[in-house]
């Protein structure tokens, strides 16, 4: 979750950087397009122990902070009336995606409730819910309308450990992972940020920049999500170095540690990434989301390798950076449809020409595959709404 600068530059000059040449995108794209292990695949390093100092349990905040979630108890959003409950349901219920989901968000409704309380999440029914999910592979790769529709602002930290852990596991059906490491990846995925539960709504739904001080008190969710976890450190040891990882970042520039590179569990490598692309994809109070081919940009631009480069290439393989049925407006100004994707080449879908580049409405139906074609380029996503009619 980004809710600093982590990814997203603020402030003045946040519009025109978004404006980036989309060729530099794509010799980026390329680049990381073309890393390969001897095998020819993503190498997986053996997960660290959990080797920090010894953990004590403390009180994840202050006292006033305690009380005002307290008080939120009060306001918590409705749980869906027609959704089983994630305690115990039925498999019967759940061959759909949509029914899945739905248990997904009751819950992280049900965590949020608990971690209030100061007290350790029953992760059981997580378990269950993530094997339910694993065991149906189709369902984890029909899920990104799902994780691109209108959310609130305020369900944010109920949906976005879900849309995190349904990147995170497709990721890791491409890795190759046994059933039990995607079941341990998607546990992970749903309890990353559940210290943010403790964060005061002030900071929060602040709109604006935060303070640094705002910041350090966001910072400091890692640490109070793995101390919450502690009664389970004995049995899953590499759950809590993942939930107290998933900011550490490969060039050594995240936190709570800031370590870097192997020092980091591969679960919270994959989590980082796709923790950071559904922030950018969703707004919150005091950021819009930026459009998707936007926030891919971001990702593939970043200059200062903060993601590691094998990972951030499946993640590219398996996004559909340009959505079919989305429009994007080419180099020579014409305007097209989506309508088909190239998963070698992410950034050149196929597309049917509406508006030519002077503006007109075409007579006749084309259809250019940009795979194929070395001159014309996208430069930008339109939104439906700007389309000339």
């Amino acid at each position: 979750m980004v809710r600093s600068s982590e990814i997203i530059k603020k402030g003045s000059e946040g519009k025109d950087r978004e404006k980036v040449d989309a060729s530099s995108a794509f010799l980026r794209l390329s680049e990381i397009m073309q890393i390969k292990t001897s095998d020819g695949t993503a190498a997986r390093p053996p997960l660290p122990a959990l080797d920090e100092k010894p953990v004590t349990p403390v009180a994840p905040t202050v006292s006033n902070i305690q009380q005002e979630a307290e008080e939120n108890l009060n306001r918590e959003i409705e749980t869906d009336r027609n959704a089983p409950s994630a305690v115990a349901f039925n498999d019967q219920t759940l061959d759909k995606v949509e029914d899945l989901y739905a248990v997904a968000k009751n819950f992280m409704r049900e965590v949020s409730t608990v971690v209030i309380r100061n007290q350790p999440p029953d992760i059981a029914p997580a378990f269950e819910l993530v094997k339910k999910i694993v065991s149906q592979p189709e369902l984890i790769l029909n899920t990104h309308p799902l994780t691109i529709s209108n959310e609130t602002d305020q369900d944010y930290y109920i949906f976005q450990p879900i849309h995190t852990m349904f990147y995170a596991l497709k990721i890791g059906l491409h890795m190759s992972y046994t059933t039990q490491q995607l079941m341990e990846l998607g546990l992970c995925c749903l309890l990353q940020n559940m210290g943010m539960f403790l964060i005061p709504d002030h900071i929060i739904n602040k709109k604006g920049a935060l303070t640094a001080e705002e910041i350090s008190v966001i910072r400091k969710h890692p640490e109070t999500g793995r101390d919450l976890l502690l009664p389970h450190q004995a049995d899953y040891p590499w759950l809590l170095k993942t939930v107290y990882q998933h900011h550490e970042r490969e060039n050594g520039q995240g936190y709570p540690l800031g370590v870097k590179g192997d020092e980091i569990t591969e679960y919270a490598k994959i989590i980082g990434l796709c923790d950071s692309y559904e922030a950018m994809t969703h707004s919150r109070p005091h950021r819009k989301a930026l459009m998707q081919f936007d926030s891919v940009r971001q990702l593939i631009e970043s200059k200062d390798r903060q993601f590691s480069p094998q990972i951030l290439k499946l993640f590219l393989k398996e996004l559909t950076i340009y959505p079919i049925g989305s429009y994007v407006r080419l180099n020579n100004a014409a305007i097209g449809r989506v309508i088909d994707t190239n998963k070698s080449q992410p950034m050149r879908p196929v597309i049917n020409v509406l508006i030519d580049g002077k503006g007109n409405h075409v007579a006749m139906e084309e259809t250019i595959d940009l795979s194929k074609n070395n001159v014309l380029t996208i430069l930008d996503v339109v939104p439906e709404e700007d389309i000339p009619r």
